[in-house]
């Protein structure tokens, strides 16, 4: 999950270029595997991301007001890497890949922030792995070379 605390300037920017939708509980707003075609800003209500591994709820992320779903899917554009269900009924932004984008040229201070969140998502993906590693090989350790 990537989240908007601390990151008013990049909330409002958002808020302000973004399509307002609203998704039942069960919705999906995208799965995994499909072209990414945009990201979407929480504003109320909670969303699930099953990032396919079983057994998922060890690693689904369970995201609320704030967060940012599918931004390194969107930023790469390229696939999206997790389903994401809305679990709790929610009001949300869409932003387009293209309006994304536009929004990072215009707007240098966004951009900045942009780059923080994904900074932090690197180092929880990487934590992810070496937990994921570690439940799939608990027994794995070092022997000394002789």
């Amino acid at each position: 999950m990537d989240t908007l605390s601390g990151s008013s300037t990049l909330y409002l920017a958002l808020e302000r270029c973004c399509e307002r939708v609203y998704k039942r509980k069960s919705s999906v707003l995208f799965r995994l595997g499909e072209r990414a075609l945009g990201m979407f800003v929480i504003f109320h209500g909670t969303v699930i991301l099953d990032f396919g591994i079983a057994p998922s709820e060890d690693v689904a992320d369970i995201c609320g007001a704030g967060a940012l779903v599918g931004l390194p899917a969107t930023l790469s554009q390229g696939n999206y890497t997790m389903t994401a269900t809305v679990v709790k009924d929610a009001d949300l932004g869409f932003l387009s890949t293209q309006n994304l984008f536009d929004l990072l040229r215009s707007e240098p201070e966004v951009c900045k922030q942009i780059l923080q969140i994904m900074s932090l998502k690197v180092s929880q993906v990487y934590e992810l792995q070496k937990a994921l590693a570690y439940r799939d090989h608990p027994h794995h350790t070092k022997h000394p070379t002789m």
